[in-house]
């Protein structure tokens, strides 16, 4: 069996020189060629970049701690502004724009919608308020009217007026 036995001897690796080492031209800290000098540049220390912080703004017109605004704030002109990226049933965003302002929820329905150039106002939900001064209010598809101008209250029947309480 001694015959059938293999003998594993390591496999030896020759040493390889690094660039440069073996007959080039070694890195020096200057060279010299065709009566140029050359040497390494030294970089002069760099300082750490300062945050450059709104304090007057901050201080003056912002309460960070009660998150309020008190007092006024200038804004520059821009096209429009997005808040938040609607995703169809993850967000909805807001659109304020100088043509009017749309507000749509997770499922893509308007929710508020204000035009910028009438004042056309729609909210899909509900309207509260303290008070409401208006010149007329036209309820449900406009059957009933109730006009402060002419100190009337109308429910029509077929476009036809069927109650009318007030001045006629």
């Amino acid at each position: 069996m001694a015959d059938d036995e293999k003998v594993y001897t390591p496999e030896v690796i020759e040493e390889n020189p690094f660039p440069q080492e073996e007959g080039g031209v070694p890195i020096q800290e200057s060279q010299s060629t065709s009566g140029e000098v050359y040497s390494q540049k030294s970089i002069k220390p760099q300082p750490v970049p300062t945050k450059r912080v709104a304090v007057e703004l901050i201080s003056s017109v912002i309460n960070t701690k009660s998150k309020k605004i008190c007092g006024e704030i200038q804004f520059t002109p821009s096209g429009a502004i997005q808040i938040g990226k609607y995703e169809n049933g993850v967000s909805g965003d807001i659109r304020i724009s100088p043509d009017g302002i749309l507000a749509r929820n997770k499922s893509g329905i308007l929710t508020i919608a204000i035009d910028g150039d009438t004042g056309d106002a729609i909210f899909k939900g509900t309207v509260q308020a303290g008070t409401v001064i208006s010149g007329a209010v036209a309820v449900g598809d406009g059957d009933i009217l109730i006009d402060g101008e002419t100190k009337r209250m109308i429910w029509y029947t077929d476009d036809v007026p069927s109650i009318v309480i007030g001045e006629i």
